[in-house]
């Protein structure tokens, strides 16, 4: 099932992680969270950049804070850069990373 959402083009996203410790970009698909999603207490104000969005742990084992994230666009080029602003499971045994993603600096995209 996740596969199935992961792959519909009006659920998900093509993104590109660059891990903070190096290695190659990895490629996988981001599904966004709508609707009432937790956002961390101190980022409620109205004002928020905080996105939220979930990759499956099948295509990406881990992340991290500080890990990029390229927003693809239909050419395969970058459209814009996020960074993992924290990263969970929400649950042990569920097979999705939740990420805070805010816009990544200038220097860091």
């Amino acid at each position: 099932m996740l596969a199935t959402i992961h792959s519909d083009p009006f659920m998900a996203v093509d993104v590109r992680v660059r891990l903070a410790a190096g290695g190659d970009p990895i490629p996988c698909r981001m599904a966004w969270m709508t609707g009432d999603a937790a956002i961390p207490l101190m980022q409620t104000g109205t004002g928020s950049t905080t996105r939220i969005g979930e990759i499956r742990v099948a295509v990406l084992p881990s992340v991290d804070e500080g890990d990029l994230v390229d927003l693809l666009d239909a050419n395969g080029g970058v459209d814009e850069t996020l960074r993992v602003d924290m990263a969970a499971r929400p649950e042990a045994d569920r097979l999705l990373w939740r990420l805070w993603l805010v816009p990544a600096p200038d220097e860091e995209a």
